[in-house]
């Protein structure tokens, strides 16, 4: 496995201290992701021709190479480290069964195909299609990109939304809340359906990195270097306790079922509720906890951080700047800790940052 990247000299030291935190201790000190602003401004790239939003996203090469370019004047310190995930969007899973995908500016959406509850038998005759355009897109530019990268950045994988969060790209998500109600046991099938496809998604995805050298990263870029992913569900931010854990809980345990390791994606306040549901879960490893906008600073959470890791599990702390990363770290200790924060005009600041996480380490070990 790779341990050393050209942009990254260091990287070996970044793989062993992530291997510390999933298991909650550290050797010098937590994991500690910094954005810092880039070296100077990336190469210039030969202009597009004419092109809709549809063609420019699905240009592999131009989009990959852009990509490189950025890599190249990134500033990799702490245990942040030079990455390229291919993506078309959230609903790439979705795609899978049958979703189109509509390209803005930014960002990626689809329409749902599920007009009647009836249609969700159709959902379950169907195989998920890794020949679709999308899926075979994302593939090609993982291929590229692995192709390369000649030991300067890994590849990572793509953004695979899971389980309810497929249901709702394919149906409404306000009409799926009442198909809960009025059908669940069709729901509970087509649930076990997706979720196994989600499954063949993932390994299809951690076979490609794998077989370059690489280990699990995406999007979240914790390491591992097995397979690790993501599981996430943010529609279940909608629903009750008892359909969380008889409906969507098995399909979140299908899905983590190829997973060495995992950081559960719970996102905003309204999903908090199911914070003890993900706890009970022995073989999940952390939790990511996203207060979001207007919610924060990270250690208003303090609490929260304590429950999970009491319960044995790693956490993510997404910081609103280093003042804030360091109050967590003094408040809940660093064993099981990963900080992510920016706030950053300079190399320097972020190295006396580094140091003071040091310090603090060895202070509370």
């Amino acid at each position: 496995m790779i341990r050393e990247l050209e942009l990254k000299k260091d990287f070996g030291k970044t793989i062993d201290r992530f291997a510390a935190w999933w298991h909650r201790k550290i050797i010098d000190r937590p994991p500690v992701t910094l954005w810092v602003p880039p070296k100077s401004a990336p190469r210039a790239l030969p202009a597009l021709p004419p092109h809709t939003k549809r063609e420019y996203w699905m240009n592999v090469e131009y989009i990959v190479e852009r990509a490189i370019a950025d890599l190249e004047v990134g500033n990799y310190l702490g245990d942040s480290f030079p990455l390229y995930c291919p993506n078309l969007g959230p609903e790439i899973t979705a795609t899978l069964f049958g979703v189109e995908i509509e390209f803005g500016d930014s960002t990626s959406w689809s329409a749902p195909i599920i007009h009647d509850p009836a249609d969700w038998e159709k959902i379950l005759l169907r195989q998920p299609d890794f020949t679709n355009v999308y899926w075979q897109t994302v593939e090609k530019m993982a291929d590229y990109a692995i192709a390369q990268s000649h030991g300067r950045y890994l590849v990572g994988m793509t953004d695979l939304h899971g389980n309810y969060d497929i249901l709702a790209a394919l149906r409404d998500p306000q009409e799926l809340c009442m198909d809960v109600i009025d059908c669940p046991d069709v729901l509970r099938r087509v649930g076990r359906h997706v979720a196994k496809g989600f499954a063949t998604a993932f390994k299809r995805q951690y076979a490609q990195v794998a077989a370059a050298g690489m280990g699990s990263t995406c999007w979240t870029p914790c390491y591992h270097e097995g397979p690790s992913y993501v599981p996430s569900s943010d529609f279940w931010c909608m629903i009750s306790d008892d359909v969380a854990r008889n409906l969507v809980l098995p399909d979140i345990l299908t899905e983590m079922a190829p997973l060495e390791r995992s950081i559960f994606h719970l996102d905003g306040p309204t999903a908090l509720r199911h914070l003890e549901l993900l706890l009970e879960i022995p073989q999940l490893t952390a939790v990511q906890w996203v207060f979001g906008a207007g919610n924060g600073p990270a250690a208003k959470w303090i609490d929260v951080y304590k429950r999970i890791k009491q319960a044995g599990k790693a956490i993510q702390v997404l910081a609103e700047g280093p003042d804030d990363a360091l109050a967590v770290l003094n408040a809940v200790g660093p064993d099981g800790v990963w900080l992510c924060t920016g706030g950053f005009t300079n190399i320097e600041a972020a190295e006396n940052f580094l140091k003071e996480v040091e310090r603090v380490s060895a202070v509370r070990a």
